[in-house]
C-alpha cells in the first residue's frame, strides 16, 4: 500500500472528528470561579504581555496548565522552579454568540485549564531548568535588541516572525495582514525552517563537517528555536518535517513529505485530538495537503502555464476553504495576488530580520542599518494591504459551513483528486484500457465533482424571516435577515468592550452577511450605539468590511438630538451613507416582510432619550413582533394610546422584545393585556448593576402568559419563522 501513514492518519482524524460529533469534551473547573486559591507546581512556561508577566504553572491534581498573571513587581521566576502561590481564580468563557471567539475552547485545546490573576508569589524552591531558562534569556535579548534598534511598530512584527511573540503586535497590523490573507506570515513554520534550518544543513554541509554531525547540530538548534518560540502547531509541523527529511539524507532514503506529515499530524493527535477543531493546525496540515496532493491534480495550463504563480495558492485555497467557512466565515480574495507580491520577500525578511536582532545585540549602529532594510520590506507589506482594502468587495462573507457541507465537499475534493489519470497510476492504466469517451467522462466528473462541493460547501439557504438577539452584555443588538435584505437594530453594551470587533461584526461574518440594507438606531444611549460606531469607524478604515447602505433615526426635534445622535449623524455622512429619519405611521419597503414605526411621533420633542425610542412592528403572514428599544415614560403612554386605535392588528404579538432590559419602569401590566405576547426577550447583561431584569417586570410577563428568554442566560437567542411556524433557539444550551 502507498503512503499507509496517510492512509492511517486519515483513519485517525475521522475517528476524533466523529467522536467529536457524538461525544462533545466536557471540562469542569477543579475550584469555583472568582474564589481565592493557593497552588504548588513546576513553572512550566513564561512571557511578557503589555499589561503583565505570565507565567504558566503546572499544578499536581491540575488537568492542564494554570495561566498565572503575576502582580506587578514581581520577580518572574526561572523555568522549572518550584513556587507556591496566590491569587483569584478566573475561568475562562464559552462564546455566547454564534462568530464570537471561544477562549475556554481554545485554551483547552492547548492545555491550560484556568487563570489566576492579581498572583502573589509565596515562595520558590529548586534548582532551574537551565536549558530552557538559557532559551528564554536568549528570546528576551534578542526582542530587546530588536526594540533598541526598530521603531515600535516594526519591532513588534518582527518578533512575531522571527520568534513567535505576538503581545507586541500592533492590533491595526495585525488586523490588516488577516483581511488580506497574509496572516500566515507571522507564523514560526515552514517558510521560517526552509530558510534558517536548511540553510544552516547546508552551510555545515560545505564547511566540510560530516553528514551526521551536520544533521545532529541543525536538528538540535532547530528544535531549541521551536522551543525558544513557543513550539506551535506550525513550528512543530515544519521542525518534525525538517528532522524527517535530513534523516532521509542522512541514511540516503527517499523523503516523502505527505508521509512525513502525515506521521507528524498522527503524533500530535494521539497526544491532544481536540487539535483537530483548531485553525491552526488545520491550515498548516492543509498547507502540505494541498502541495503535495491536491497541486498535482491540477490541469496542466495551471500548473505549467502562465498562470503557473498562482497555482500552489489554488490548491492549498481549495483544501482550507472549509477552515475559512468553519472558523473565519470570510474569505479574503485578494490573498492570491497579496502573497506573491509579498512571499518572495519573506526570505530576505526573516535573513535581515535576524541580521537586526545578533547585529543589535553587539553594535545597535549596526542592527539598524540592517533594520531600514527591515522598515522598507514592512512598509511594501503594509503599503500592498492597504491598497488591497481599497477595493470593493476584497473580503468575501461567505458565513459558516456546516458540517455535513464540509463533508461532502471533502469528498468531491477527494474525487476530484482520485479521478486524475496523470497523479494517480492504478487510474491511469485502467483508464487506458477505455474508450475515449469513458476518459473524456472521467475528466468531466472531476470539474464537476470539484464544481459541485464548491457550491454545497458555499451555498447559504436563508429562512424567510430570521431574528436574532445578540448577546451583547448590558445593551440591544438585534438582526434580522430575510432572503433579500439584511438590517440591525441597534448594536451596543456598556458591559462589553469592542462590541463590533468581538461580538457584532463576528456575528456578522458567521451568517455571511457583508452589507446591511439598514442600521435601525432606536435612540442614542451608549448601551445602543457604541457597536454601530465600530461598524462605521471600520468602514472608514476598510472598503472591504462590512457595508451599511442606509442608516434609520428616530424622527426627533432638533433640540431633544443628543450629543450621540449627532456624532452618528456626522460619520454616515463621511461614509456617505444615505440618512433616513423616521416616525409614527412610516414603513420600510422590505419586499414581503411589513415594517411600520409605531413611535415615536415625527418631531417628538423630549429631553429624556428612553421616551422617544423607535419602536418597529414587523410582520410577516400570522408571525408578528415589537421591537420597543427602551420606551418609557410618555413615549410608553403615546404607544399604548396609538395601540388603543387598533386593537385587533396588535394583540397576540408573537414576539416581543421588552422594553429598557427588563426595567420595571416600563412594559406595565396594561400594555402586556393590551399585546399579550406569546414570546418575551430581555436582552441584559451577567449580573449587571441595575440589576435586569427586575422581578416585578418578570411576574408581570408570567402573568400575561409570556415564554421568556434572555440573553443574559441564554447567549444568542434565534427565531426563524416563514410567518406560520416558528422555533426559537438558544446558543447556550
Amino acid at each position: 500500500m502507498k503512503r499507509p501513514l496517510c492512509i492511517f492518519m486519515m483513519l485517525i482524524a475521522l475517528s476524533v472528528w466523529l467522536l467529536m460529533a457524538v461525544m462533545p469534551y466536557e471540562e469542569h473547573l477543579t475550584v469555583p470561579d472568582q474564589a481565592s486559591v493557593t497552588k504548588i507546581g513546576f513553572v512550566e512556561g513564561k512571557e511578557k504581555k503589555k499589561d503583565t508577566d505570565v507565567v504558566y504553572l503546572k499544578a499536581p491534581g491540575e488537568e492542564g496548565l494554570l495561566m498565572l498573571h503575576l502582580m506587578e513587581g514581581q520577580e518572574v521566576p526561572a523555568y522549572g522552579r518550584v513556587i507556591k502561590v496566590r491569587g483569584k481564580c478566573m475561568a475562562f468563557q464559552n462564546a455566547t454568540n454564534p462568530g464570537e471567539f471561544d477562549s475556554k475552547s481554545y485554551y483547552r485545546i492547548l492545555k491550560i485549564s484556568y487563570r489566576i490573576v492579581d498572583v502573589r508569589i509565596l515562595d520558590v524552591r529548586g534548582s532551574a531548568d537551565v536549558y530552557k531558562e538559557s532559551l528564554y534569556k536568549i528570546k528576551t535579548g534578542l526582542e530587546e535588541s530588536l526594540e533598541k534598534c526598530m521603531d515600535e511598530k516594526d519591532a513588534g512584527v518582527m518578533e512575531a516572525i522571527l520568534l513567535g511573540d505576538k503581545n507586541n503586535l500592533d492590533d491595526e497590523i495585525k488586523d490588516s495582514y488577516k483581511r488580506n490573507g497574509i496572516i500566515h506570515i507571522i507564523a514560526v513554520s515552514g517558510l521560517h525552517i526552509s530558510i534558517i534550518g536548511f540553510g544552516l544543513y547546508k552551510l555545515l554541509r560545505r564547511m566540510s563537517l560530516h553528514t551526521f554531525l551536520s544533521a545532529l547540530l541543525s536538528i538540535f538548534i532547530m528544535y531549541s528555536y521551536g522551543v525558544m518560540c513557543g513550539m506551535s502547531t506550525s513550528a512543530y509541523r515544519a521542525i518534525f518535517m525538517f528532522v524527517a527529511k535530513v534523516l532521509a539524507d542522512v541514511i540516503g532514503r527517499t523523503y516523502d513529505m505527505l508521509s512525513a506529515m502525515a506521521l507528524c499530524a498522527i503524533l500530535i493527535l494521539i497526544e491532544q485530538p481536540l487539535y483537530l477543531s483548531h485553525s491552526g493546525f488545520l491550515m498548516s496540515f492543509g498547507a502540505i495537503i494541498g502541495i503535495g496532493y491536491v497541486h498535482p491534480a491540477l490541469p496542466e495550463w495551471l500548473r505549467e502555464g502562465r498562470l503557473k504563480i498562482f497555482s500552489a495558492g489554488t490548491a492549498i485555497t481549495l483544501v482550507n476553504l472549509p477552515v475559512y467557512t468553519s472558523f473565519y466565515y470570510t474569505f479574503p480574495v485578494i490573498s492570491a495576488i497579496l502573497n506573491i507580491l509579498v512571499l518572495p520577500l519573506m526570505s530576505l525578511l526573516i535573513l535581515f530580520g535576524l541580521a537586526t536582532a545578533f547585529a543589535g545585540c553587539l553594535v545597535i549602529g549596526l542592527g539598524k542599518v540592517f533594520a531600514v532594510i527591515v522598515h522598507f520590506i514592512l512598509s511594501w507589506f503594509m503599503l500592498c494591504c492597504l491598497a488591497g482594502e481599497q477595493i470593493y468587495g476584497s473580503t468575501w462573507y461567505v458565513g459558516h459551513s456546516e458540517k455535513i457541507q464540509v463533508f461532502i465537499y471533502l469528498l468531491c475534493l477527494f474525487i476530484f483528486v482520485f479521478f486524475n489519470e496523470y497523479r494517480i497510476k492504478p487510474v491511469h492504466e485502467w483508464l487506458k484500457t477505455k474508450p475515449k469517451k469513458l476518459r473524456k467522462a472521467a475528466g468531466y466528473l472531476r470539474y464537476a465533482a470539484i464544481a459541485a462541493g464548491l457550491v454545497i460547501l458555499c451555498i447559504r439557504i436563508k429562512q424567510p424571516l430570521t431574528i436574532t438577539f445578540i448577546d451583547v452584555g448590558q445593551g440591544d443588538g438585534i438582526v434580522l435577515e430575510t432572503p433579500d435584505a439584511n438590517y440591525l437594530i441597534d448594536g451596543g453594551s456598556t458591559s462589553k468592550k469592542n462590541l463590533g470587533k468581538y461580538q457584532l461584526i463576528p456575528f456578522l461574518a458567521y451568517e455571511g452577511i457583508g452589507k446591511l440594507d439598514a442600521v435601525i438606531l432606536t435612540h442614542e444611549d451608549e448601551d445602543h450605539l457604541s457597536g454601530i460606531i465600530e461598524l462605521f469607524e471600520d468602514m472608514s478604515k476598510n472598503r472591504g468590511s462590512i457595508q451599511v447602505k442606509n442608516l434609520i433615526l428616530p424622527d426627533i426635534a432638533d433640540e431633544s438630538k443628543g450629543e450621540n445622535y449627532k456624532k452618528l449623524e456626522e460619520y454616515a455622512k463621511n461614509l456617505n451613507i444615505a440618512i433616513s429619519y423616521i416616525g409614527r405611521g412610516d414603513k420600510i419597503n422590505s419586499g414581503y416582510l411589513y415594517m411600520k414605526c409605531l413611535g415615536p411621533v415625527s418631531g417628538m420633542q423630549t429631553d429624556e432619550p428612553n421616551a422617544y425610542s423607535t419602536v418597529m412592528y414587523v410582520k410577516l403572514r400570522s408571525f408578528k413582533a415589537l421591537f420597543t428599544g427602551d420606551v418609557e415614560k410618555e413615549g410608553q403612554s403615546s404607544l399604548k394610546g396609538y395601540i388603543k386605535k387598533d386593537m385587533e392588528e396588535f394583540e397576540n404579538i408573537t414576539l416581543l422584545k421588552v422594553a429598557h432590559h427588563g426595567s420595571r419602569y416600563t412594559t406595565d401590566e396594561e400594555f402586556l393585556n393590551m399585546i399579550k405576547p406569546k414570546i418575551a426577550v430581555i436582552s441584559c447583561g451577567v449580573n449587571n448593576k441595575y440589576n435586569h431584569p427586575h422581578r416585578e417586570l418578570l411576574k408581570r410577563l408570567g402573568d400575561a402568559g409570556s415564554s421568556i428568554y434572555t440573553t443574559a442566560e441564554n447567549g444568542a437567542i434565534t427565531v426563524t419563522t416563514n410567518g406560520k411556524t416558528m422555533q426559537i433557539s438558544n446558543f447556550c444550551k
